[in-house]
């Protein structure tokens, strides 16, 4: 869609410098490296002084808020470039700290089940000194080998507490701090610090089959066992499995292939510059793009302190377990990128095929296997959520600039269409594998918001 100025428009403006901010993971063979800057979010669009006004000032609420405050800095330290995060383990470090932030809320205000159980609430606790805890704990050890930015989170806490006119005395620090120890050690062996190994694809070398662009290990499988990691809220990886890609001599792929080989190229004649700049848009992480939505529409819906905590951690669990089921089929089917495939062309069996030995994408194709899409997944598990919590028509456009590209949807799920999108301009996806990937995102959500975390029944203090 093209972008357009609209009256109430929520707009998420982020600089991120010549370098989007947590693209590499998926867009280059470096995969979780790649220099960024901070995000800065800023209003623009068209409604009038008065509008403007009132939406800054929604936005200077949100700051004040410690749910969103800590969210911030979670994002932050998620996107680090020396974090290092590759978007699926960026979706699981969400998880783990929104999730602990939830639990200390709720486990206090009794609003919505928590994940775990934190235990007992403590009297005269604060929520937002839980959460302040809650963010803290979980962070601290999530980066805990980054001396400097533990530093800063230390420093960071005491200001929050002192912000909030709270101290570090108060009963909800301690409640926090458990919450957080909780699902912290609720993680500990997810099998997630296993999941980067050698990996060779069976039948490696065959037509149709997933091998890495070149011999360096900077090109290897990126975290091949991601799809073992045990998921926060679904029964296995494998629950929301896709049917295999299409057959190689099937219309349908023939359809996939000649669409990518043509619009994909580097050099298409046919790809339109606004076509180009929503390829470039895409290359950030999942992470990068939707959390700055959630964050923003939150800002608009004066949702209390309990209903912020749910809205972020769903997000997140949603997303995670998203990440887990999308690898597990990637590296079940273990589908050959259209890079390999264009250049291989000759050798797939189908007459509707052609092969082009000097075919390169217009980006850099990640390094792993190309069924179903890990953007659409996450994306379709995010946009999702979004639509469960506030309806798919968030009722003023929704407005991302990244790098100083703009793009601007009505509905949560225009997002989604436009990374289907995104990926074959980059000449890095089939559509197919676009559109299983945002289905199967939307499943993941759709499973994980009528699981976790739900509203208690009216007359109940608490609830789990």
């Amino acid at each position: 869609m093209k972008v357009r100025t609209r009256s109430r428009v929520l707009a998420i403006a982020i600089s991120l410098g010549t370098l989007l901010l947590g693209c590499a993971a998926y867009s280059s063979v470096s995969e979780a490296g790649g220099e960024g800057k901070k995000a800065s979010l800023e209003v623009s669009g068209g409604g009038g002084a008065a509008r403007t006004q009132n939406l800054k000032a929604a936005l200077a609420a949100q700051v004040n808020d410690a749910v969103t405050e800590w969210n911030q800095e979670a994002v932050r330290l998620t996107l680090l470039p020396a974090s290092a995060l590759a978007p699926v383990q960026q979706t699981r470090v969400m998880a783990i700290a929104q999730v602990a932030v939830h639990d200390a809320v709720n486990g206090l205000t009794g609003k919505y089940a928590t994940y775990l159980s934190p235990g007992p609430a403590p009297q005269n606790a604060s929520p937002e000194a839980a959460a302040i805890a809650a963010a803290h704990h979980a962070l601290r050890n999530l980066f805990a080998n980054q001396v400097t930015q533990v530093a800063r989170l230390d420093a960071l806490y005491l200001d929050s507490l002192a912000a909030h006119g709270l101290s570090a005395g108060d009963p909800g620090v301690e409640y926090g701090r458990d919450a957080a120890a909780a699902v912290l050690a609720a993680r500990a062996n997810d099998l997630s610090a296993q999941a980067q190994y050698p990996y060779a694809a069976p039948g490696a070398g065959s037509p149709g089959v997933w091998v890495p662009i070149s011999s360096a290990a900077s090109a290897q499988a990126l975290l091949p066992g991601w799809g073992s990691v045990t998921p926060f809220v679904l029964r296995s990886g494998s629950q929301f499995r896709p049917e295999p890609p299409p057959a190689l001599d099937s219309e349908q792929y023939a359809k996939d292939y000649n669409e990518v080989q043509i619009i994909g190229a580097s050099n298409s004649p046919l790809r339109t510059a606004e076509q180009t700049q929503i390829a470039r848009f895409w290359l950030a992480s999942p992470t990068a793009i939707w959390n700055p939505v959630l964050s923003q529409v939150i800002a608009t819906r004066g949702l209390d302190l309990s209903a912020k905590a749910r809205a972020f951690a769903l997000f997140y669990l949603a997303a995670s377990d998203a990440s887990v089921a999308c690898w597990d089929a990637k590296y079940v089917y273990n589908f050959w990128r259209p890079q390999f495939a264009i250049r291989g062309g000759d050798s797939d069996g189908n007459d509707l095929t052609a092969g082009d030995a000097a075919w390169t994408p217009l980006h850099s194709t990640p390094r792993h296997p190309e069924y179903p899409s890990g953007h659409a997944s996450n994306s379709g598990a995010m946009a999702a959520i979004l639509g469960h919590l506030f309806g798919d028509d968030p009722g003023t456009p929704v407005e991302v600039t990244l790098s100083g590209i703009t793009r601007q949807w009505d509905t949560f799920s225009e997002g989604v269409e436009e990374v289907i999108d995104a990926r074959v301009y980059s000449g890095v996806h089939y559509r197919t594998a676009d559109e299983v990937g945002a289905r199967m995102g939307r499943q993941v959500a759709h499973f994980v918001s009528t699981h976790a975390l739900r509203s208690c029944r009216k007359g109940r203090s608490h609830c789990s």
